[in-house]
């Protein structure tokens, strides 16, 4: 619940009634939250053979080229995440959402039309920039709900990256080389022969297109300091309360320099970055552990098979938050339930090379350019794995609802939530290159028989997990 008042006011500690939510405007948001994914994980299944094809580099270097494409969406957000923070504090949430959604459109389609490696990172750096929606879609979500609901909002909003992770690396390998794949409907157009990986990149565009037209149409500003309507627009929604709206106080940056002098803040910031590095790390180490030779400890599967198997991992994701976290919610505290999800984290990266080892010991040997046998039952292991992965995924739910109970301010959140999404994108932004460097790597030189990359990600993983048992069990008051 966010107000203006001129004094500080404390959030309800104790709620007799739980604020219904806000159905209409909450819907609008979730759809717009389920944009900015799709363009983000739709390169995923054919990153890699995009690198590849377009001669960037050879295969034993391919991880490294993907990892810095991959990270430098979230660098680049992370430079102007609290700019476009502030700019929806002073324009409100509706116009930064609405640019940065038509930025995430232009770029994408530029992306799909790259041959180049400077193309390619050029297109992926401007799409990060334009694209401020993080730390905005949060602070809306937190300017409609209160402490009494946003336990069931929160988790939505998470499950709608999931769909979008579902949605983007289908599109990424069913849509890929259109031309060879479905000859019948593309083969006549020389763009997509020449540009393989156009037609999904379009595909990503226009659902992002059609996005900006439901958020210019239908999105209310929620800003409760600049909203218009402040009238319920139907008889079950309730909106935010709004005490003294004037003018914007502080500004983000003022506010949020002053959160990080709470040494509490900082304690939530830290776990918050540890988190999101080994849990956003294991997307692009599970595409490159698919997509490597067997040989080398993959498991050796095409675009398709991989965009598949994501899609597998949105699915178990969007279940396990929407119906298993609500219920573990009712029994445990958020903070023991986030530390055992970056446990989880840990079994990911121990489960994953040990699956490789299985398959390799299992299927018939092959060479590197040879394709490689069907896994068969094999892909009981790979799901057992992708489960494990799902039920890791729920750290992030887990860890904003830990956000939310650690607001020191009513009008702190908007900055709180900058700091956050801050931190969540210098994770995004150098775990991809970072794991992804380090499996190439550890394939290249064997290093520990090519399981370095595993074993630093469960050591990471450990100290997440203890810092968020040791620190913020004391931090976060329930």
């Amino acid at each position: 619940m966010a107000t203006c008042d001129a004094e500080a006011q404390p959030l309800l500690q104790n709620t007799p009634h739980v604020t219904p939510l806000p159905k209409a405007q909450l819907a609008v948001i979730l759809c717009l939250r389920l944009a900015e994914p799709i363009a983000y994980t739709q390169l995923f299944p054919h990153i890699n053979a995009m690198v590849e094809e377009l001669g960037i580099a050879p295969p034993n270097r391919v991880g490294f080229y993907s990892g810095i494409i991959d990270g430098l969406f979230s660098l680049t957000q992370l430079c102007t995440i609290v700019h476009w923070g502030g700019l929806s504090d002073r324009i409100g949430r509706k116009p930064v959402i609405i640019i940065g959604l038509s930025g995430v459109t232009v770029a994408t389609l530029c992306f799909g039309l790259s041959r180049t490696l400077w193309q390619l990172l050029l297109s992926r750096a401007l799409l990060g920039a334009l694209c401020g929606n993080v730390a905005v879609v949060h602070s809306a979500i937190s300017d409609i709900t209160d402490e009494t609901n946003q336990s069931k909002a929160f988790p939505l909003l998470s499950a709608m990256w999931d769909v979008g992770t579902i949605i983007g690396p289908f599109l990424g390998g069913m849509l890929s080389h259109p031309a060879e794949r479905y000859p019948s409907v593309f083969g006549a157009f020389p763009l997509l022969r020449e540009r393989p990986f156009f037609l999904l990149c379009l595909a990503s565009a226009l659902i992002n297109a059609a996005a900006v037209l439901l958020g210019v149409f239908f999105l209310k500003e929620t800003h409760p300091c600049l909203m218009k309507d402040k009238e319920p627009n139907h008889p079950n929604e309730s909106p935010p309360h709004i005490e003294g709206a004037t003018e914007p106080s502080l500004s983000v940056h003022a506010t949020a320099f002053g959160l990080l002098a709470d040494r509490n803040v900082r304690g939530v910031v830290l776990v918050g970055f540890c988190m999101s590095f080994t849990s956003i790390a294991m997307d692009p180490v599970l595409v490159l552990w698919s997509y490597t030779p067997l040989a080398l400890g993959g498991i050796q599967q095409e675009p398709a098979e991989i965009g598949v198997v994501l899609s597998i991992v949105g699915i178990l994701g969007v279940a396990s938050t929407i119906f298993a976290l609500p219920y573990l919610q009712k029994w445990f505290k958020s903070v023991p339930l986030l530390t055992v999800f970056l446990v989880m984290c840990g079994l990911v990266y121990v489960l994953i090379p040990s699956v490789g080892f299985v398959v390799r010991k299992t299927l018939p040997p092959v060479g590197q350019q040879e394709p490689a046998p069907p896994l068969g039952k094999l892909w009981v292991l790979v799901f057992c794995t992708l489960l494990v992965h799902s039920i890791a995924a729920m750290s992030y739910p887990a860890y904003m609802l830990v956000v939310a109970e650690s607001i020191p301010d009513s009008r702190a959140v908007g900055a709180l939530f900058g700091l956050v999404m801050a931190a969540n994108c210098l994770a995004e932004g150098t775990a991809p290159a970072f794991v992804s460097s380090l499996f190439a790597l550890s394939v290249d030189k064997q290093i520990f028989g090519g399981n370095l990359v595993w074993l630093i990600m469960v050591g990471l993983a450990a100290v997440g997990a203890s810092f968020s048992h040791f620190g913020l069990e004391r931090s976060v008051e329930r």
